[in-house]
Parts: structure tokens; sequence; C-alpha cells
């Protein structure tokens, strides 16, 4: 039997309500699901980009970085979205092989896209390439490791700088100088004596300036029992040998014996400090503070990732390169000229500071200092003679500690009496001597760790600069990348994304960069 139904208008108008409601309903988490989608999607587009990061520069140097120029040297910032548009693509299910997601994003459609900004490591100074770089060895020393070698490092750092401040003192060219000035001005005192007596006109000035002369002593009491010296007979001047070898080649004088010269060389002009960069898309320009331990953290790494004289490294490219980062110089002969040249200056210095604060040694000075002066009639210039006679002594003790240091020995930063190596009467054979006067010091510092202290005085961006362009130098010739650029490698990037669902339109932008997400 059939019936008829019924409904009134007021229930008719209910239901319509709730159909609607139902529908808008439906149609929100449609959206919902559509921007969640899209989000993700946009997420997932990053990471697959930045999946791809460089390997080889992570292996040797513990750096992620992604290669924005794909190995080639050129840069293709379009090969990286194709990347992500790809992926994007394929988990809205706009491409064919993703049966899962294609009847849910039915109608949702990729309109257009594009890079927003990224950040190269070379961008703000170098501050990406910076900071990785402090992160590795902070993952890699520890906590403790840090403090102990800052505390190290700042009690090194007193004491050098202590002799730094003495360095006047120790400068052998200009107590040498005076001396040569001494002698020079004696012997035309002489000259002169000389004319007038040949012309009886004799003063009783060369009776002051002769050894056995006679007469009113000007300077007593630095004179005093001077012309009583005696000049043992073949007596060499030791400041005349000194005086000699100065002129000879830093090299030549501190290179071990058997060791040959690096010879390596770099153009400057392909060194990404030297050449116009490559920059970033809308990088934000600060000024970087950098604290006592992130300059250490810095340096470790150089020490840690890159080799220097000793290390005696036969490969290809630059073998002075923790050199190369102090001197800057375009081969490695004149990085370790530089770096030798600094060294010896600086225990020349040191050295000095030991023989003023050893009786002994001041009075084995002073009484050759008398000898020499006796030996050349200049009783009244004892005083320069024997300043003159300590500066040679530390130059020559200083050519011997970095001679050791170079064969890789150790050299006390202070020195005692023994740990010194050089006795006076021996500086006329020094140069015989080169090798077999010298000795390490077990308490001393090595090689790399004076490279060290002399990291420390470098200003922290030059050495940034350096350190970019030894990874990159070395990622061409040692690890067959030729065409890397520190300037094409990403450290951050974002992406923006316009899509289309139905009637709507979605806007979608995300960042992403290595160790955070922004």
């Amino acid at each position: 039997m059939r019936e008829n139904g019924s409904i009134t208008v007021y229930m008719s108008l209910i239901f319509s309500v709730i159909l609607a409601l139902i529908a808008g309903s439906l149609q929100s988490v449609r959206m919902a699901y559509a921007r969640v989608l899209t989000a993700a999607a946009a997420e997932q587009g990053l990471y697959s980009v930045f999946s791809r990061f460089d390997s080889v520069l992570l292996e040797e140097y513990e750096l992620f970085f992604l290669d924005g120029g794909c190995g080639t040297g050129e840069w293709q910032p379009g090969n990286l979205y194709q990347t992500a548009e790809d992926t994007v693509s394929w988990i809205l299910g706009m491409e064919e092989g993703n049966q899962i997601l294609d009847r849910f994003s039915s109608g949702l459609t990729l309109e257009s896209g594009s890079i927003t900004s990224y950040t190269l490591a070379t961008d703000n100074d170098g501050e990406a390439f910076f900071r990785q770089v402090c992160e590795a060895m902070k993952q890699n020393l520890g906590a403790y490791g840090i403090q102990q070698l800052s505390e190290r490092l700042k009690t090194q750092e007193t004491a050098w700088d202590a002799q730094e401040d003495q360095q006047e003192i120790g400068d052998s060219g200009q107590t040498v100088e005076e001396y040569e000035q001494a002698v020079k001005e004696a012997e035309e005192v002489k000259k002169n004596q000389a004319a007038e007596q040949e012309s009886g006109e004799v003063s009783g000035t060369g009776e002051a300036l002769s050894v056995s002369g006679s007469g009113e002593n000007p300077n007593p009491d630095s004179q005093e029992g001077q012309q009583s010296v005696e000049v043992p007979q073949g007596f060499v001047n030791p400041i005349e040998v000194i005086r000699e070898i100065q002129k000879k080649g830093v090299l030549s004088l501190v290179l071990p014996s058997g060791q040959s010269l690096p010879g390596q060389a770099v153009d400057p002009a392909q060194l990404a400090s030297n050449r116009n960069l490559q920059e970033g898309l809308q990088v934000i320009h600060t000024e970087r503070e950098v604290e006592f331990v992130d300059k250490l953290l810095q340096n470790e790494y150089l020490l840690w990732k890159f080799p220097c004289y000793t290390d005696h490294e036969d490969t290809k490219g630059l073998q002075c390169q923790i050199e190369y980062a102090i001197a800057g110089k375009e081969s490695d002969m004149e990085n370790l000229k530089s770096v030798a040249g600094q060294l010896l200056a600086a225990r020349e210095a040191a050295n000095v500071i030991h023989i003023l604060g050893s009786p002994e040694k001041r009075s084995q000075v002073n009484a050759m200092a008398a000898t020499i002066a006796a030996a050349l009639a200049l009783p009244i210039a004892t005083g320069i003679v024997s300043a003159a006679l300590i500066a040679c002594w530390a130059f020559a003790e200083s050519v011997l500690d970095v001679r050791e240091l170079l064969d890789g020995g150790k050299i006390a930063l202070v020195k005692t009496n023994s740990s010194w190596q050089l006795a006076l009467e021996n500086l006329p054979q020094i140069l015989d001597g080169l090798d077999s006067l010298r000795k390490s010091s077990d308490n001393g510092l090595s090689y790399k760790d004076y490279l060290r202290i002399l990291l420390l005085k470098e200003d922290s961006s030059e050495v940034n600069r350096k350190i970019m362009d030894l990874v990159e130098h070395n990622m061409r010739t040692r690890l067959g990348v030729p065409g890397f650029c520190m300037d094409q490698c990403i450290f951050s990037m974002g992406i923006e994304w316009n899509l289309r669902y139905a009637a709507q339109s979605l806007n979608v932008i995300r960042e992403y960069s290595y160790g955070m997400e922004v």
C-alpha cells in the first residue's frame, strides 16, 4: 500500500541549512587538507634539494653545503628549483605513479613558483662558513677540551705579547747599525788624527782611542780595565760574522739540511678572496662579532684540516697551507719565508730577554765586548758593542730555534739555561753548527704550536677568507672537483609556491638552512 509523505516548510528550511553546513564543512576540510598537503609538499621539495649536499665537502671538511653549480662551476639555480618542483608535483599527485593521492588532490594544480632567497657560503664575509667551522670543532673538541685549550692559549698569548713588547730591544738590525756607525766614526777620527800627526798638529784625541795609550778617560765607569784587555791571537769578531749571516736569505738559514724548498704556487685570481663573488638573494648584511672562543675554534679547524710545512705532504696543490692562512702569499716558498721571518723576529726578542735576565750570560757578553772593543781600538764604545753582541747572540740562537722547529723539534716559549742552545764562544762558528748545535726541548712548543699563536694575532675575518680559499683550492686540485666554487655553495634557501584548488588560490613560502629551520 502506497503512502504519501509530507514535510513542512519549516522542516525543509532546517534541512537546507543543515545541508549547507555539511557542504561548507566538507569544503573547509578539503581546503584545510589542501593547505596541509601543499605545505608538506613545499617542505619536502626543499628537503629533496638540500639532501643533495656536497658529500665530498662533508667527508673532507665536515661542512654541509649545497653545490649550486652541481660540480660544473656554473651557477645553476634553475636546476635546484626544478628538483624542488618535481618533488612537489609528485607529492600533490600531478605526475603519474602517485595513485594514492590522485583522488584526494583532484583539482589541486601548481600554477607557479620561484626561489625567493638563498644564502651562500661567502655572503656576509663568510658568516655561514664561519659558523659551520665553529660547530664542527665544538663537536670534535667538546666543552672541556675547548676550555682547556682556551686557558692554555691565553697563557701562551700573554707570554708572546710580553715578548713582542720587548721586540725593539731585540732588534739586531738596529743595534748592529749603531755598532757600524760607531766603528765608522772611530775610523774617521783615526784618519783625522793620522792627518794631524803628519802635519804636526797632533791632539790628545788619539790617546783616548788607543788601546795602549794614556790620558784622561772620558768614561771611566764604562772603560775600567779596558786598556789592559789583550786580544787573543786569531780572535774572530762574532758581530762581523753575524753581519754577514744576516745578509743571507731567511730560508737558507732556517731550512734544515736535506729538506727541499716547497715549490707549489697558486694563481691568486682564481681564489675566492680575490675574485668577484656570486652574491646571495635577499641577504641581510650584518657585522660579525667574534669572541675569543670562536677564534680559537676557527684556528683549531685550520690546524686540523690543513697541512703545514712540517707535515711534508706530497700531494697536489699548496703544501704550506696553514702558512698561507697567515701570510696570504701565492707560493709555498713565500708563505714559508714570511712565517719563518715572523718566528725569527719573535724568538730573537725572547732570546734577548733571556740574555738580559741571566747574570752569567751578561758577564760573558761584557767580557767579549771588551775584547772586541780592544780589537777595534774603541774602548769608549764598549756599551754599543755589548748591545750589538747581545742582539747578534739572540739572532743566532733564534736561527737555531726556527731551524729546530722546521725539523720537527720543540722550542721553549720562554728560555731557561737548560733549554739554551748556543754558547757565546761558538757564535763565530754558527754556520758550521746549524744542525749540530741545536737541540729540542721536551717541554717546548712545536712548529704547529707556534703557528697557533701566530694565528691568534691574525684578523678572524681574514683567516676565514683564507680557509675558504684553501677549501676551494683543495676541492679543485686534490679531491677531483675542478669546477668547485665557494661562492656557489648554498647554506639556506627559500621557495614560494602558488597553487590553485578549485576556485581558491594558495600561496606557500618555505625556507630551510643546514642546521636549522627558518
